[in-house]
């Protein structure tokens, strides 16, 4: 895997048309493009609600922007989930239309995908940070329930499974990208689990993904325990760049023996802020210079909760950094 500071997104955009969020993302990701989270299109297209179709036990109150687990109307759809993913059922665990109206435009323009097209760049919220998001009637997350956090990683596998093959019947090479925003918490007193058991959740969505001829990303966008997830049989590391560049180098070892066994960097160093505004795409390239190895370049996080304009900037700043940093390095 060779990649030459390539430009791609996160997932989660503010606009809400998705005809005009897939043209936006088209226009500036043309290399690497991908389906847009409509983050503002209705609570169904939340990061964590957009995966919760067939999780047993779910009751969703769309009105009040709610979701949790019944803990005891679970046991029926647990032994569903558990039938359907042994007979490697990926359509029961479809994403539905209304759940993710991104995806499903992305998908059906596969005629305009311009020849420019590398690779197709999926998304996925981890088991992780999902387990800690959704709790139980209790209000106690289910990343605590052995069960449930088992039985929520099988629904996650096998979304991801339909997702990779619905990109690509579009273009053979495809990058799903696990995005756990809660792995700065991992190891800390606000989780109190063994995080080699989390680890090992997360490891089992890493291995379908990979299983099914994917290459597998990795976006947190805080500071986390590096060494762990370098670690990790993913292919790309996505961090936050921008404010998280020195913590991430200081495990220097652990990087380089990342790199060596053929994996890349996702560096998120254009931030999704308003400190946008008071860069510059020269100077922002400038701070990965003598950055080695298979690169790509992302904004720092996802754009869901910017305005449109700020996300726009956000987006061409992007593909302008990736621009530079490709013609100093031809």
């Amino acid at each position: 895997m060779i990649f030459n500071f390539e430009a791609t997104g996160i997932g989660s955009v503010p606009f809400k048309d998705p005809r005009a969020a897939c043209e936006i993302i088209l226009d500036n990701f043309p290399v690497i493009p991908f389906w847009p989270q409509l983050a503002r299109g209705g609570y169904r297209e939340n990061m964590y609600v957009q995966y919760s179709e067939r999780l047993p036990g779910l009751v969703l109150d769309e009105k009040n922007r709610k979701i949790h687990i019944d803990t005891a109307k679970a046991p029926a759809g647990i032994e569903a989930v558990y039938t359907k993913y042994l007979e490697n059922d990926v359509e029961f665990f479809k994403i539905s239309e209304d759940y993710a109206r991104g995806l499903y435009e992305f998908l059906s323009n596969a005629k305009n995908l311009p020849g420019t097209v590398k690779f197709l760049k999926g998304q996925i919220t981890g088991p992780i940070s999902y387990g800690l998001f959704l709790t139980d009637q209790d209000k106690r997350s289910i990343l605590y329930d052995k069960d449930l956090f088992e039985v929520l990683t099988k629904v996650l596998v096998m979304k991801a499974k339909w997702q990779i093959r619905k990109l690509k019947a579009l273009r053979p090479d495809v990058i799903m990208f696990i995005d756990e925003p809660s792995l700065v918490s991992l190891g800390s007193s606000y989780v109190n689990i063994n995080p080699a058991i989390a680890f090992e959740r997360l490891d089992e969505l890493v291995k379908a993904i990979k299983d099914e001829g994917a290459l597998c990303g990795l976006h947190c966008c805080g500071n986390t325990d590096w060494p762990a997830l370098l670690a990790r049989d993913i292919d790309i590391i996505n961090f936050d760049a921008y404010n998280f560049m020195k913590e991430f180098l200081l495990y220097g070892d652990e990087f380089k023996s990342f790199l060596r066994r053929g994996a890349g960097v996702a560096w998120g160093v254009v931030p999704t802020s308003e400190e946008i505004v008071k860069q510059t795409p020269a100077g922002l390239a400038q701070r990965l210079n003598g950055v080695s190895g298979s690169s790509l370049v992302t904004p720092s996080c996802g754009v869901g909760t910017l305005s449109e304009d700020i996300a726009l900037k956000v987006f061409r700043t992007t593909k302008e950094v990736s621009r530079l940093l490709r013609s100093a390095g031809s």
